[in-house]
């Protein structure tokens, strides 16, 4: 049997993304693959393996962090079933300046992989530095 994994992958193209702001974004991937309704997207046992075989289901299983750009997301979520996107409403950027605004942009995405084919799939892309 496939053990489960999830694994958050991180922009690798983002100018200002420092180890904070991409701490920050790996938990609202976290949270957004919590939020997914396993239930109705039939991966409920998966899930409830990868999070541990008490009752609640309250453990955790492994968890990778990746790193590829933006325009591999296609690319990698073409390759799994289940997967989603965190987009920041509020992103901070610094420009050349030193002025600090924001705007909406894709920083990580999630991905669970349930079988080995996805598993595979997933080793096309390096670990996160």
């Amino acid at each position: 049997m496939t053990e489960p994994r999830l694994y958050i992958v991180m922009r690798e193209d983002l100018w200002d993304m420092n180890p904070g702001k991409g701490m920050a974004q790996a938990a609202h991937a976290q949270a957004l693959f919590d939020a997914y309704d396993f239930a109705a997207n039939y991966c409920l046992e998966e899930y409830c393996q990868w999070r541990g075989d008490g009752p609640d289901c309250l453990g955790f299983g492994v968890t990778t962090v990746l790193s590829a750009p933006l325009n591999e997301w296609m690319d990698i979520s073409l390759g799994v079933q289940h997967y989603g996107y965190v987009a920041d409403p509020t992103y901070p950027y610094r420009n050349h300046y030193g002025k600090m605004f924001t705007r909406e942009e894709e920083t990580c995405m999630w991905v669970f992989a349930t079988t080995e084919k996805e598993l595979e799939h997933m080793k096309r892309w390096k670990l996160h530095p």
